[in-house]
């Protein structure tokens, strides 16, 4: 089944309720609000020149970050945690009564406000003890007062503390959880922040960097992982099943990989998505989830799916990462059969379990190779 990226409405009204009390009522909604979701997203693919805005067109910034970006953004974690299964978390990564976490970055909350949502669903019976890192006070102010409420709402006891102040002061931890989301790409060094991430980890904790899909940023963060793999003290958890260096996206200039799942917005933000162009019904991102390396359980032995899956005349195609690397997989339609049905029904982002040989540099699925999903 397809993985969807749902952000609650609780997660958005607490969110409008926050910006209420923060920002002027003209930008929260109508033409200002469209025009600085528009501007926003031009400076953060197009005009990165001047990505930060300043002055006057500081609050018009926080609230399109507040009531469209972190609106959207807060769905995005939830896939990612959804991947830590037993098998690829580290042993005892959250079973106790406490998750201490650290959001780098934090913004207006979108990665706490995700995570409480996944929490919430799992039926987590603890509760998180959560650190705000961000140089815009204003955003967290805002954050703090949204986290409040939907924590209150998910009946999830959550103490925050925020600072003011740039990434590169974060606590020591240990943390449970480290998360970035959509930071690395704007800092001059960001495997520096990625390795302090890290080094704030309890033992069994979980390092997550989520970044946008885009060519270069992606790519930006497939560098990372290289750098953090060669330092020895990290594993990638996830999206990797192959954990050795070089990842295979950065052989070619024009390859990127990563996460490409159906969203679904509560409705205010949605109608933004609608008038803006921005989004297009689908949750776009990078990321990595790393631990230690003397925590990390072993690599599955399993194909992820890194493209949409296609169909020319004749076959099925779709391109997997695994310990060998990118390896084209291809199904002719007169090999369909029931051990390999599970490829026709594969998406990106899937992990397949494949009963097949390499060869020539691709996998020629017979009638009789077994393709399984791996949930």
């Amino acid at each position: 089944m397809t993985r969807v990226a749902r952000t609650p409405a609780v997660i958005e009204d607490a969110l409008h309720a926050a910006a209420r009390a923060q920002l002027p009522a003209a930008l929260l909604g109508g033409a200002a609000l469209t025009a600085a979701v528009i501007d926003r997203s031009r400076r953060y693919t197009s005009e990165r020149d001047r990505l930060r805005a300043t002055g006057g067109a500081a609050a018009a910034d926080l609230a399109a970050r507040a009531l469209f970006f972190t609106v959207a953004d807060a769905g995005k974690l939830p896939l990612v945690l959804a991947e830590l299964t037993p098998a690829r978390a580290p042993a005892g990564w959250l079973s106790g009564a406490t998750l201490r976490v650290l959001d780098v970055g934090a913004g207006c909350g979108a990665m706490t406000l995700g995570l409480l949502v996944e929490l919430a669903a799992r039926g987590w019976g603890g509760r998180v003890i959560a650190t705000l890192l961000d140089r815009d006070a204003a955003a967290l102010t805002i954050a703090r007062a949204a986290i409040a409420t939907v924590a209150a709402a998910l009946a999830i006891p959550c103490a925050v503390t925020t600072h003011a102040a740039d990434v590169a002061a974060a606590p020591g931890g240990p943390f449970d959880l480290v998360v970035a989301g959509t930071v690395v790409n704007e800092l001059a060094d960001g495997a520096a922040l990625v390795r302090q991430m890290i080094a704030a980890l309890a033992p069994a904790g979980v390092a997550v960097v989520i970044e946008p899909a885009l060519r270069d940023t992606a790519r930006g963060l497939h560098a990372i992982r290289d750098a953090v793999i060669a330092d020895g003290a990290a594993a990638v958890l996830a999206p990797c099943t192959r954990r050795a260096a070089p990842c295979p996206a950065l052989a070619d200039e024009r390859d990127w990989c990563h996460d490409h799942y159906p969203a679904e917005l509560p409705p205010r933000a949605r109608q933004l998505a609608a008038v803006t162009g921005l989004r297009d019904g689908d949750a776009k991102f990078a990321f990595l989830a790393l631990a230690r390396a003397a925590a990390a359980p072993p690599p599955l032995a399993a194909w992820r799916v890194i493209d949409d899956p296609h169909a020319p005349k004749g076959k099925v195609e779709l391109t997997a990462c695994g310990a060998a690397g990118w390896v084209p997989v291809r199904l002719l339609r007169r090999h369909r059969a029931a051990p390999n049905r599970a490829l026709e029904r594969a998406h990106r982002g899937d992990l397949l379990a494949i009963d097949a040989a390499i060869v020539d540099g691709r996998i020629e699925l017979g009638p009789d190779d077994a393709v399984a999903p791996i949930a």
